[in-house]
């Protein structure tokens, strides 16, 4: 008798699970932020406003054009306006539309085609959630767990990368009711505690797709607040590579 009281309290104390997988939860996430396929074809310019604690705002956009694979990062710095281009897999630069740069100006501006490409996949990786979870090399925990994030219920699901692709270990966080993604975390070494978390706040509908309007980073260990980026402004992609 006493053994049996164990077992149930521990099936009551242990988190609940969902019926349905991780997989079917992302694509009924996805079907939700996405529901008529855009972002395979999404050819838009995006603004953000980026705020970091003691600092000044940073303006930033991209130019995105999936059609192509073509990006463009656009950011005021040290006054000057600087643009990462990436054709494919080439890259090219310019400040203030000046083409002809300096060693000392690519160093300056660290403009490296290795930087360029991180920062090319940071954003379109972020901002083409959780579509981007469908690309190779990503492996989706077949467990859902029903778990609180940001004072929220939400469904749990674990995701990891080939090693190839990324060493981190995330965790996605989905509105029960709509799948609407409301947040995640990763760890570089879950046994530490390490990475940081990141909270969702309102939506954009860009061009059919469901876009978070706020996203606002925190350290994992103390909950110091990172930053957080706005989407302030969205229009027609105009800049283009042929």
């Amino acid at each position: 008798m006493f053994i049996s009281y164990l077992i149930l309290l521990k099936l009551l104390l242990a988190p609940a699970t969902h019926s349905l997988t991780g997989a079917q939860v992302v694509a009924n996430s996805i079907e939700f932020h996405d529901p008529e396929n855009r972002w395979s074809s999404l050819q838009a310019h995006l603004e953000f406003t980026e705020t970091r604690p003691n600092a000044a705002n940073r303006y930033s956009s991209i130019d995105i054009d999936n059609v192509r694979g073509n990006f463009c990062l656009n950011r005021e710095v040290k006054k000057m306006h600087v643009q990462r281009h990436i054709v494919q897999d080439s890259c090219f630069y310019n400040i203030d539309e000046y083409e002809q740069l300096t060693d000392k100006e690519f160093e300056e501006y660290k403009l490296t085609d290795k930087r360029s490409f991180f920062m090319r996949n940071y954003y379109l990786y972020l901002w083409g959630l959780p579509m981007k979870l469908t690309d190779a090399g990503t492996h989706i925990d077949n467990t859902v767990t029903k778990a609180t994030f940001d004072n929220q219920q939400a469904l749990e699901v674990r995701v990891w990368y080939d090693e190839a692709t990324g060493s981190d270990i995330w965790y996605f966080y989905f509105n029960p009711e709509n799948y609407a993604m409301i947040g995640y975390r990763f760890y570089h070494d879950e046994t530490k505690g390490d990475g940081e978390y990141i909270t969702l706040k309102d939506s954009e509908l860009v061009f059919g797709i469901n876009m978070p309007k706020e996203r606002t980073w925190y350290t994992h260990q103390d909950s110091t607040l990172l930053g957080t980026d706005i989407l302030s402004s969205f229009s027609e992609l105009k800049h283009q590579h042929y």
